[in-house]
């Protein structure tokens, strides 16, 4: 992936609405496309976090803040229901606890043949209701035979966070959030299983941990120069090849060659892949081989704001005392 790919484009979007001007932002080609959030993100001290992926050479997206709008081109024709690309914004909400807490929308975005379809739900580092939603004001749309095709309005986002629908509530029973730490460790470690099934039946299938030695005041500062380790175990085989796939696109790694086996066949039971950094040089670990990756800081960053596992180890450190 090109490192101009990740660029942030917050100064140059300051620019422009300081001189006046409005002006769109175009993106073109497969990669992953970072923006600013004026509604927060997850790693407070960041403002590039809303992101837009294109999973093909066939898409261009234009993205005009000033009209609110984020508007796909695509005229492919695809022979089976195939996703394009998706858009995640950040925001905050307050839990029913009282707690303001960090979420995100995403809406994925698929077309078969020349129609356009999407799928959308939320991501929360708690359960229960929300209140108090904010989230950016922008209105997805899709270009069909030279008109405009509403995908999500800023209303549709907002009551899918604060008022989801009986079919996320029932998805969100499926999916069962386990916390694992020990009390005395809670201001080092994130620590969590992720569970599928209903109450008791539900089968551990993901253990994910984070690990910051000297405590998480500014994760997004340790990420790039200090000391940690980001770790995912599978505790099942057969864990969606297609969304581990699409995983290591959206967060750098689809390239790198100690992780094609993954790429390639997905996780065997037990399999471990870890991210860390020590004085601030980052390594990867997959199958007991370790490798140099100096990108491991913004690869950890992207799986902590943007994934729902990550969203939830990165919350535990808002909860640790």
């Amino acid at each position: 992936m090109e490192a101009s790919k990740w660029l942030p484009r917050s100064a140059l979007l300051a620019f422009l609405l300081g001189a006046g001007v409005a002006q769109a932002e175009a993106f073109s080609e497969r990669g992953v496309y970072v923006f600013a959030s004026t509604s927060g993100c997850p790693l407070g001290v960041l403002s590039d976090c809303n992101r837009i992926a294109l999973d093909d050479a066939h898409s261009r997206v234009e993205l005009d803040r000033a009209a609110g709008t984020i508007l796909f081109r695509n005229t492919q024709d695809y022979a089976d229901d195939a996703v394009i690309g998706d858009v995640l914004l950040h925001g905050q909400a307050r839990a029913a606890d009282g707690r303001l807490v960090p979420v995100s929308l995403h809406l994925l975005v698929s077309k078969d043949g020349q129609d356009w379809s999407t799928s959308v739900h939320a991501h929360a580092p708690v359960p229960g209701d929300l209140s108090e939603v904010k989230l950016d004001a922008l209105r997805v749309e899709a270009e069909v035979d030279g008109q405009r095709q509403v995908l999500l309005t800023h209303e549709q986002a907002l009551r899918t966070l604060a008022s989801p629908s009986t079919a996320a509530k029932l998805a969100k029973q499926f999916v069962q959030v386990r916390d694992n730490r020990v009390e005395a460790a809670k201001a080092e470690y994130s620590d969590i299983t992720i569970a599928l099934g209903l109450g008791k039946a539900a089968l551990p299938a993901v253990r994910a941990s984070l690990h910051v030695p000297r405590g998480h005041a500014d994760l997004a500062k340790a990420l790039q120069h200090g000391d940690w380790t980001l770790e995912l175990q599978a505790l099942r085989s057969r864990l969606p090849l297609s969304v581990i796939q699409r995983d290591l696109f959206l967060f750098g790694m689809e390239q790198v060659e100690l992780l094609q086996p993954l790429r390639e066949a997905g996780f065997a039971k037990h399999d471990k892949l870890l991210l860390g950094a020590r004085d601030g040089k980052g390594y990867l670990s997959f199958r007991g081989q370790q490798v140099d990756y100096p990108q491991a800081g913004t690869a950890a960053q992207a799986f902590l704001q943007d994934s729902f596992i990550g969203l939830v180890l990165s919350g535990q450190q808002h909860t640790s005392p």
